[in-house]
Parts: structure tokens; C-alpha cells; sequence
């Protein structure tokens, strides 16, 4: 995943939002997902304007941890988002040319 990636919200899934926990339905496995505060935080900014240096911002903002530490797990929650198709990553214009 590169810095400038702008993951985005994919339309899979019903969100309903309980201010410290996001919980997302998908209808058609039947599953729930409980995001808690740092992925809440993520997720509600994977919208295709917050690039992952965004992200890994926003978390050392809201949490107080080092730089290092939130981009690690920025990416991490990035790819489990991904894995369960709850956001995606498309290619940007630079990466494709």
C-alpha cells in the first residue's frame, strides 16, 4: 500500500454508528462486524479524499501515538478493511502511468 493510496468505502455493507463502535451488516453472508475506536476512526475516513499519510495522521491525532506505530497500524487495518471488502484501494492516475 503506498502513501498516497485514498482507500474508499465500499457499498456492501449497512453501517450503523454507536459513537465508539461501528457496527457493519453485510445481507448477503448474513455477518456482523464490530469495528472499535482506531478502525472506527479509519473507516470513517476512507473516503477517497484521506490518503494513508492522512490516515496515519488522523490516528496519531486522536490516540497520541508515535508516527510510527499508527502507520503500521493504519496499514494493518487497511488490509483487514480490504480482506473483508469493507473498503477498497483503486490504482491513482500517478501509480498507472
Amino acid at each position: 500500500m503506498r502513501p498516497d493510496d485514498r482507500p474508499t468505502k465500499t457499498d456492501r455493507y449497512l453501517v450503523r454508528d454507536l459513537a465508539d463502535e461501528l457496527v457493519l451488516y453485510d445481507a448477503e453472508s448474513k455477518k456482523f462486524h464490530v469495528l472499535n475506536a482506531t478502525l472506527r476512526e479509519i473507516f470513517l475516513h476512507c473516503d477517497g479524499q484521506h490518503s494513508v499519510d492522512d490516515l496515519t495522521r488522523i490516528l496519531v491525532q486522536e490516540f497520541e501515538v508515535d508516527e510510527s506505530t499508527a502507520r503500521r497500524d493504519t496499514i494493518e487495518i487497511l488490509d483487514r478493511l480490504i480482506d473483508l471488502e469493507i473498503v477498497r484501494v483503486e490504482q491513482s492516475e500517478a501509480a498507472s502511468t
